[in-house]
């Protein structure tokens, strides 16, 4: 399931990614074909449902901004061979080490699930359209399958539209960028109103042949106790280290 951060009126803490891939350049030239999931479409779903989510240490960068407030960035680090309280590890605030009290804090947060490839599993092969380019596929889906993109308690899987494009120039197929993109209303706890939602995310295959998230940005607009506003973040994951 993909959660995308509240506004942080809403929220315990102003940290959040969003599983998805950077913008998508659409393709133009070539014939599309039917809504169904097809072969290549299959061969992606296997591979990620058997990326392992649990091989590799990384850190992960997120800045998150929203309207009237200054921007926030943390630094943290994700140790699978640690003991599931203590995998991940705030190591800094706006380039600042953490306080004792900061650290306090991450230790209680929910940090969402642990990004990953295999997150594409749960939506890829559902019916979408199909676009042949050159070395990459791109493919269109109307809608995601239930349960699948969240915003805090509301799903707007139905209501949320997705461009992936697969690289197909190398040995093994993988999606390279995906965009989420919804524009349907909703409350969120009576306090605010979500009107639009846009989600990138990008990634990249290791060295060891691994597919793991690259970057993700994310924005949201609407209002809070009846003031419009965007929050956006950008997040980014460097330093994998494959754990024995």
């Amino acid at each position: 399931m993909i959660c995308a951060p509240l506004p942080s009126a809403l929220s315990t803490r102003h940290r959040s990614t969003i599983l998805a891939l950077g913008t998508i350049a659409l393709a133009t030239a070539t014939p599309v074909t039917a809504a169904h999931a097809d072969a290549l479409q299959t061969r992606i779903v296997a591979a990620a449902r058997a990326t392992p989510t649990m091989r590799h240490a990384f850190r992960r960068t997120l800045a998150f901004e929203r309207t009237g407030a200054p921007r926030k960035t943390y630094v943290e680090q994700f140790d699978p061979s640690r003991p599931a309280a203590e995998r991940w590890s705030l190591i800094s605030i706006d380039g600042r080490a953490p306080t004792p009290k900061d650290i306090a804090t991450s230790r209680k947060a929910n940090h969402g699930p642990i990004p990953s490839y295999a997150e594409l599993a749960k939506w890829f092969g559902s019916p979408a359209t199909r676009t042949d380019d050159g070395g990459g596929v791109l493919y269109r889906f109307a809608r995601l399958p239930a349960g699948t993109f969240k915003i805090g308690s509301h799903d707007a899987s139905a209501d949320t539209q997705v461009e992936a494009l697969v690289n197909t120039s190398g040995a093994v197929p993988f999606v390279e960028r995906v965009r989420m993109t919804s524009n349907k209303s909703f409350s969120v706890m009576l306090v605010a109103s979500l009107r639009s939602i846009t989600v990138d995310q990008r990634y990249r295959v290791l060295a060891d042949g691994t597919a793991v998230p690259s970057d993700a940005t994310s924005a949201l607009t609407g209002a809070m106790m009846g003031k419009a506003g965007t929050m956006r973040t950008a997040t980014s994951y460097s330093e994998f280290r494959a754990i024995p």
